[in-house]
């Protein structure tokens, strides 16, 4: 199956030229939209979200057609008349059928665009759950990506070291402790290095068996970041957006208001509706035809009474509800908010923190060079050099994550709202 290159090609490397924007933009290293909607639809939760979303329809058409059905019944008696000994066959053919009065259609037409509304939310919020879960296990690679790049440059540097020390031991000017210090480095960098190549290949597995039709990008690209932008709208405006559209408050939204129209559908239900019916009898074989009308209707008593009750009771839980879950997605979205902000600070306090410690590693080097710093002063600047440099990577990735879910959260990325 031919599917759009994950990333269109570009991920990281894209990232490594991607200037610091007016407002971010996650979707420049984000796989494709178009290749991410084609591997969830294919996916068995939303195949199984796209199913419950049809039943669900075809159930909201029974509350707009409703459920009452024409009943036909039929007798067959004989009559006996043992003075004249006479014997008849008789027959009655009666048709019937519930009525629904005082309002309850209208009400069920409602209750029917509600419900219909209620399941496109509930496979909107399908598609957005498993979003948000392939984004995870996308930036999961990501990271192991970063970790196994960052463990190979720890190796090159050791083997420079390694090699700078066989120069030196030739000519007699150290000791050959400091070789095997440098030896032993190179070793400890190889083995971190295969311990990041086995999570790495970890995360590939754990990402291509739930999407096979995505594939991972060259990861080699992750050795620079650049820093993301920030959003233009204030973090009000933006929550505002937010609560407007987030899914799971929709729907419970939607499920109080349906709620809302059970409670009054149940109040309705008190008046009970009337059952009418028409009949045809024949008797004493034929020498009597009687035609009627037939009207019957249950008394209402304490059980409508306490239905009707106990439904908006029901109704006004689902409000309170409603209010809760505001209260929870606001702090939920201060908390991204905050993380990502913070988060893309640090990354660039540490990123500065590395370039020094990185030139201060360079110039380690040429003082081992010239007999001015000894080996261990040399692999203790170079390995917190890289110590560094990791940490700021690994930050920059981790406000590149909080700013994908913000706008993944904000509909800005992976909008596949029916």
């Amino acid at each position: 199956m031919n599917t759009r290159p994950f990333l269109n090609g570009i991920f990281l490397a894209g990232l490594i030229c991607l200037p610091a924007l007016a407002a971010p933009n996650a979707q420049a290293y984000l796989p494709a939209e178009a290749a991410v909607k084609e591997a969830l639809l294919n996916s068995p939760g939303i195949q199984s979200a796209r199913a419950q979303k049809e039943a669900t329809t075809l159930r909201a058409n029974t509350l707009r057609t409703g459920t009452a059905e024409f009943i036909l019944r039929a007798n067959l008696q004989e009559r006996r008349v043992p003075a004249s000994h006479e014997r008849w066959t008789e027959t009655t053919f009666m048709l019937e059928r519930p009525l629904r009065l005082w309002g309850k259609a209208s009400v069920d037409g409602r209750l029917s665009d509600k419900t219909v509304a209620l399941a496109e939310v509930e496979f909107n919020d399908a598609m957005h759950e498993a979003s948000r879960a392939l984004m995870k296990l996308w930036f999961a690679h990501a990271q192991a990506a970063l970790a196994h790049a960052q463990a190979q440059k720890q190796v090159d540097s050791a083997t420079q070291i390694q090699q700078l020390a066989q120069a030196r031991f030739k000519q007699g000017e150290i000791a050959r402790l400091d070789l095997e210090l440098s030896q032993a480095e190179v070793q400890r960098a190889q083995a971190a290095a295969q311990l990041a190549k086995a999570d790495l290949g970890s995360a590939a597995a754990g990402f291509q068996r739930r999407y096979p039709t995505l594939s991972l990008p060259d990861h080699a690209v992750m050795t620079q970041l650049s820093s993301t932008g920030d959003f233009v709208q204030s973090q009000d405006e933006l929550k505002l957006l937010f609560l407007n559209q987030n899914h799971e408050l929709n729907t419970l939204r939607l499920e109080a208001q349906r709620l809302q129209l059970w409670a009054e559908r149940a109040r309705l239900d008190r008046q009970a509706d009337p059952t009418v019916g028409i009949f045809s009898a024949r008797d004493r074989g034929g020498a009597e035809n009687v035609t009627g009308l037939t009207i019957s209707m249950p008394l209402s008593g304490s059980v409508r009474r306490d239905h009707a009750l106990a439904t908006l009771a029901d109704a006004q839980s689902a409000a309170d509800k409603v209010r809760r879950l505001e209260q929870q997605l606001s702090a939920a979205f201060d908390q991204l908010w905050i993380q990502f902000h913070s988060k893309r600070t640090a990354a660039d306090q540490l990123q500065s923190a590395a370039d020094t410690q990185s030139r201060a590693a360079d110039k380690s080097r040429k003082a081992y060079a010239l007999g001015e710093h000894t080996m261990s002063e040399v692999l203790n600047i170079a390995r917190s050099a890289h110590e560094h440099q990791f940490a700021a990577s690994r930050m920059q990735l981790e406000s590149m994550e909080r700013m994908a879910e913000l706008q993944l959260e904000l509909h800005q990325v992976w909008d596949f709202d029916l």
